[in-house]
């Protein structure tokens, strides 16, 4: 009986020790979805240790690179999303039926957070007119283009919390600020939310799916070929009409899961409708136009098509903090517009788009507005 009891003692102490290996090999089985930094081990120093700055670092070095941590996570937060129905990311909240939302879109568009004021929108709209009428002058056309937030399409499933938080419901929102100051203006201007509004009357497809924060790739397809229709009315260049098709899929397609995959569970995405869009159009006979756009996200979903299906002879592609150019291979991060080469980029542009999301128009285009309007020789060609 003793030799038993030391034989599970050695066996219990063998499998203790062995456990950062076992959960190492185990563990890279379950990499964890989203953008992570690993912080560095640091460096030695005597003030760093008498301050607890050293030993703090070494802490968070440690939990970062702990064996099976990974695995861990996925643990934990499938035990949080399952149980208790809650979002393991503090960014993401779980809304009605399942239904995911970023939480900052929420905030903002149930305006917790101040809107836009008509004092704002009117220095914009004078700044993008400025603007519009240099890159006129030279030839150039400029557009803004509009995009929706999921909350605008799908705010019944919106936790009441959120909808009862709000704190200026006497003031008109961020998008109802800015479209009706832009009546003021002759600027050119693609709405898609009036076109969506259109559609969701009709469409037998999800125009957001619950696992998604951006609108499905049906729609974005719907709005890209919407958009090709408005700049053939508006534009001197010509582009190729688009016929949008779509068939279902089992698994979701790009970007239809893209906030469900950043909760970094087990379980697979849960919607029971994803789609697949299919396009139908003519090639390009000629060169066309080259491009210059500026915005987020959900430009991406609408314009990269139009880019890789050869609708531009050239192109600059600039999203959030990153700048690349066709075939999309490398993305260049920048911190401030001194790092881009603007002045050319907008000299061999034909075609200039300012996207903007209904949420982020207080920040529109990412201060690049200001940045023009303070240094105008960057577009005025001399």
């Amino acid at each position: 009986m003793k030799k038993i009891r030391t034989g599970c003692l050695i066996a219990v102490f063998i499998l203790i020790m062995s456990m950062p290996y076992l959960l190492q090999k185990f563990s890279s089985r379950f990499s964890l979805s989203g953008v992570t930094e690993a912080a560095p081990f640091p460096g030695f120093s005597l003030e760093g240790m008498l301050d607890g700055s050293l030993q703090e670092a070494v802490g968070t070095c440690y939990s970062e690179n702990l064996p099976g941590r990974d695995l861990m996570i996925k643990v934990r937060n499938q035990v949080i999303f399952t149980l208790f129905s809650k979002s393991p990311n503090t960014n993401i909240i779980v809304g009605k039926e399942d239904v995911l939302f970023e939480k900052e879109y929420i905030l903002k568009y149930e305006k917790y957070y101040p809107p836009v004021t008509r004092e704002f929108t009117e220095k914009l709209c004078e700044s993008l007119t400025a603007i519009q009428e240099i890159l006129e002058s030279r030839g150039k056309e400029m557009y803004i283009f509009i995009t929706p937030t999921k909350v605008r399409y799908y705010e019944e499933y919106v936790p009441d919390i959120y909808v009862q938080s709000n704190r200026f419901p006497d003031e008109p929102g961020n998008y109802e600020q800015f479209t009706e100051t832009l009546k003021q203006y002759s600027l050119p201007v693609y709405d898609s939310i009036p076109y969506i509004d259109q559609l969701a009357r009709t469409a037998d497809y999800p125009l957001f799916q619950r696992t998604g924060t951006h609108w499905s790739q049906v729609l974005s397809a719907q709005v890209t070929a919407d958009f090709v229709r408005y700049l053939n009315s508006q534009s001197r260049y010509s582009f190729p009409e688009i016929q949008v098709t779509y068939h279902p899929v089992p698994e979701p397609v790009f970007p239809d899961a893209d906030i469900f995959n950043s909760l970094n569970l087990f379980t697979p995405p849960y919607d029971n409708n994803y789609l697949q869009a299919d396009w139908e159009f003519q090639p390009r006979e000629d060169e066309g136009p080259s491009l210059l756009c500026r915005g987020g996200s959900f430009m991406g979903q609408t314009l990269v098509p139009l880019i890789n299906h050869g609708f531009f002879s050239k192109d600059t592609y600039i999203e959030n903090t990153l700048v690349t150019h066709y075939p999309f291979d490398q993305f260049t991060s920048f911190s401030d517009y001194g790092e881009i080469d603007l002045k050319q980029e907008f000299d061999q542009a034909d075609i200039i788009i300012f996207e903007v999301n209904e949420a982020h128009i207080p920040v529109m285009s990412f201060s690049l507005i200001e940045y023009l309007t303070e240094h105008p020789e960057i577009i005025n060609g001399q």
